[in-house]
């Protein structure tokens, strides 16, 4: 997909009337389709393209958080985030003065519903921001239950499903969530390109976040008004190859089925979990492999993480070692 687009058709999208723009549109608007249909939106229009699932959630902190988030208010996530779904609400609590509270873990690495219900029940909850899957614990969290208890309570949700859309079926229909962000590069795809997926009413009240090209219907002098989504969240050329090349790694996912992709995982990470239990000195973090993604977190008594990592590294084992962008 980069190479063909880089070689036969190079041209910018939604501005040419001449055939390369034509068929670089057609290409870039097919890939939004195919995601549209991988993670069973309603519509295309719910399909945004950031650059990954960093940018997207910057994107809700900066339209719907800013605008509707002020003192009183709370945004609930959880310990176990990554920095990409903490550092956003924390920079914006400082400027509209609401609070950001966290959900606790059990001593099994899943996440503690009953005092999720207790903070849902006992404080202004306007955002629940939780990852899917643990990059660090491989948990699966609920979020289909805790959709419907923050719905129940007033409250919008957010899913970081960076590592949960590579590994096993999405649904957002399904999930009934109302953003859900993900990127290219951990799902056989290219770097720099990311979905934000909201609903569309949602995303229809928000503001644009960057002004330029193509988010805009018409400007004047005095000022201008914004395009039909996903167009009013995408200024500017965009990241073309990249989310052709997303749609060509979503149609390699969908060849060879999101469930047997996610039972293979299971698979091999019970067995990797065996295994490491075995060895001495070996401890094992996070919930059984049947409710955790493909993920196996361990440190070794008296060495280094990162020690570990670069022995494993001269026996040609990659491993990630350190506090992985987490609490």
């Amino acid at each position: 997909g980069l190479d063909a687009y880089y070689r036969m058709y190079n041209a910018n999208v939604h501005r040419g009337i001449h055939k390369l723009s034509e068929e670089a549109t057609e290409a870039y608007e097919g890939a939004r389709k195919k995601v549209q249909k991988f993670i069973n939106a309603k519509s295309r229009r719910e399909v945004i393209y950031t650059r990954g699932t960093t940018e997207s959630i910057n994107l809700i902190a900066q339209t719907w958080g800013r605008a509707n988030l002020r003192s009183g208010d709370v945004v609930l996530t959880t310990v176990m985030e990554h920095h990409s779904n903490i550092v956003p609400w924390q920079m914006l609590a400082t400027e509209k003065g609401f609070t950001v509270k966290f959900i606790p873990t059990l001593p099994d690495g899943t996440l503690d519903m009953d005092i999720y219900q207790k903070l849902l029940s006992e404080n202004n909850i306007k955002l629940v921001a939780v990852m899917h899957s643990s990059n660090v614990l491989g948990t699966i969290n609920p979020v289909a239950e805790m959709a419907k208890l923050a719905h129940d309570n007033g409250a919008l949700i957010l899913v970081d499903a960076a590592q949960s859309v590579p590994h096993m079926p999405v649904d957002v229909q399904a999930l009934d969530v109302d953003f859900l962000a993900f990127s290219g590069h951990k799902m056989v795809g290219p770097t720099g390109i990311g979905i934000l997926y909201g609903k569309r009413k949602v995303l229809n009240d928000m503001p644009p976040w960057m002004g330029g090209g193509d988010m805009i219907s018409k400007v004047t002098l005095n000022g201008s008004t914004w395009n039909d989504l996903p167009y009013k969240f995408e200024a500017g050329t965009p990241s073309i190859a990249e989310a052709i090349g997303l749609g060509f790694a979503v149609d390699y996912l969908t060849q060879i089925g999101m469930d047997k992709i996610h039972q293979h995982e299971q698979i091999m990470t019970e067995y990797a979990l065996e295994r490491l239990v075995e060895v001495p000195g070996v401890t094992v973090y996070g919930p059984s492999a049947d409710k955790k993604g493909a993920v196996a977190a361990f440190t070794v008594d008296g060495i280094h993480a990162h020690d570990v990592a670069q022995l494993l590294d001269s026996h040609g084992v990659a491993v990630r070692a350190g506090h992985h962008c987490a609490m």
